[in-house]
């Protein structure tokens, strides 16, 4: 019985530290995603604005 509880918790510390790799993961790519969406809002903005500026209609 005391091997098998041994197996059990061994089992489980390999999955959470699975789960915490992910985790890591996860919010790097919420952090990279969230960079990168800001700064293509950003772009887009200074596009808008260059094309305003530059717009003879007004």
């Amino acid at each position: 019985m005391q091997i098998n509880k041994a197996e059990n918790l061994e089992s489980t510390e390999i999955v959470q530290e699975k789960n915490n790799g992910k985790k890591k993961w996860l919010k790097r790519m919420g952090a990279g995603a969230f960079l990168f969406f800001l700064a293509k809002g950003i772009v887009w903005l200074f596009v808008f604005a260059f094309a305003a500026k530059s717009c003879t209609f007004f």
